[in-house]
């Protein structure tokens, strides 16, 4: 039962932070349909970009939300009277059509992340014994890794007051760090997570092992970890099964051409 109250508690949580994002209500997001709206940048969103959003549309499955300029409500409500399950608004027809109304605008699709929530607590992980490990938890530690080049996927390039990153978990063969976990403060609640290993130390758990044990610290520390992946990093997202995250949804934001 508290694996159960958890997992819903995690959803409650992301789904009240992309009401907030997309100038919905949390039910918007478990609820068959379309809910459209005018976008906002109230206090407490993800910072990815300063701008108000043009476009931006997330789906759970059955539900579609997508905040978006006034001038494409109505092409919008024209376009999903043509679409049998709302979910097909993610296949490539559908978002070739979404590309081609906001190019007219001067707008285009970014990208399709998708985005996963942990669905069983984090169990205490035995670490590689191959290796040594070394955790980073204050802003100077982290700080070292700057400018990151080599594990960016974990940590961001230089530091960004926007999204800082807050912890990470290095593994090293000798001296010489071999891949990093690490996580970001998209908000102050939830963290996101992620993960990057040295092509020469792939395929070994080692990256699973990270992420399982960073996660265990940031739940410890009452934070909501989440990880999001791209549509085709396959192996990244055999990582977040394997820690116990499932998909909760799917997110596709747009660029100023």
């Amino acid at each position: 039962m508290e694996t159960v109250n958890q997992k819903q508690a995690y959803r409650r949580r992301a789904f009240e932070q992309l009401a907030l994002e997309y100038n919905a209500k949390p039910e918007n997001f478990t609820e068959e349909g379309l809910t459209l709206t005018l976008p906002a940048k109230p206090e407490g969103v993800r910072l990815y970009s300063h701008d108000i959003p043009f476009f931006a549309m997330a789906t759970t499955g059955n539900s579609v939300v997508i905040t978006a300029h006034e001038c494409l409500h109505e092409e919008i409500r024209e376009m999903v009277e043509d679409v049998e399950d709302l979910h097909r608004l993610y296949e490539f027809q559908s978002l070739q059509e979404i590309d081609a109304m906001l190019r007219k605008h001067g707008y285009a699709l970014r990208g399709t992340v998708h985005m996963t929530l942990p669905g069983t607590p984090f169990p205490e992980v035995e670490l590689p014994k191959a290796f040594t490990y070394r955790w980073f938890e204050t802003e100077a530690e982290i700080a070292a890794f700057y400018p990151n080049e080599q594990f960016q996927m974990a940590l961001s390039s230089e530091y960004n007051p926007d999204r800082p990153d807050v912890i990470a978990l290095a593994a090293l063969d000798g001296d010489k760090i071999v891949a990093v976990a690490g996580a970001s403060a998209d908000t102050k609640e939830m963290w996101q997570v992620g993960i990057d290993v040295l092509p020469g130390y792939r395929g070994c758990g080692l990256g699973t092992k990270l992420v399982g044990a960073l996660c265990r610290r940031i739940e410890e520390m009452g934070h909501l970890p989440f990880y999001g992946t791209a549509v085709a990093n396959i192996h990244s997202q055999v990582i977040a099964a394997r820690c116990g995250f499932y998909p909760a949804w799917t997110e596709t934001v747009t660029y100023k051409l």
